[in-house]
């Protein structure tokens, strides 16, 4: 189990970690989706706000204060009636880093004993509290993976033949 400070201190720094990344970008990189269908870096930063509170503050929240059951949520950002890709970058980060420290003092509210304490999550089954308060610095890490992953190929077209040609991953994956 690793130390709930150590995981508040991580989440809390996300926002942070993002401006550095991002802010030298310029708008069209930052709306740049990487496929059809696939969200662009502003879009990630609106999911991370999306279920700050609903997939990890309110579940973690519901398991320790004893709820039997915690609810789905909907990971899209249909429902929430913003338009991600036309906001700006430094207000969505000042929005997260606000959210973060709620989160952050919440986590270091915990005692650890409070991690084990479980409900269902149909139709997966139990989970503990501890499952969401480690699931989310993996969240915000496969989320900043993906924003890596947009980011990577705008680089690509500036390069020589020979560069894109050593880049590229190898075929037999040695």
């Amino acid at each position: 189990m690793r130390p709930l400070d150590e995981i508040a201190a991580t989440i809390e720094s996300m926002p942070e970690v993002l401006r550095a990344l991002l802010a030298p970008l310029d708008d069209a990189a930052l709306r740049v989706r990487p496929a059809p269908g696939e969200w662009c870096v502003l879009e990630v930063i609106g999911h991370l706000l999306a279920t700050e509170g609903p997939a990890f503050r309110e579940r973690v929240r519901a398991i320790v204060g004893g709820a039997p059951q915690v609810p789905a949520i909907d990971v899209s950002l249909d429902g929430t009636g913003r338009d991600f890709v036309n906001e700006d970058l430094g207000d969505l980060l000042d929005e997260l880093a606000a959210e973060r420290a709620v989160s952050a003092a919440f986590l270091r509210s915990l005692d650890p004993s409070d991690l084990e304490r479980e409900s269902d999550l149909p139709p997966h089954g139990a989970f503990a509290a501890g499952d969401f308060v480690h699931e989310w610095p993996f969240h915000d890490q496969d989320h900043l993976q993906q924003m890596l992953s947009a980011i990577k190929p705008q680089y690509l077209p500036h390069m020589t033949d020979a560069m894109r040609s050593a880049l590229a991953p190898d075929p037999d994956g040695s």
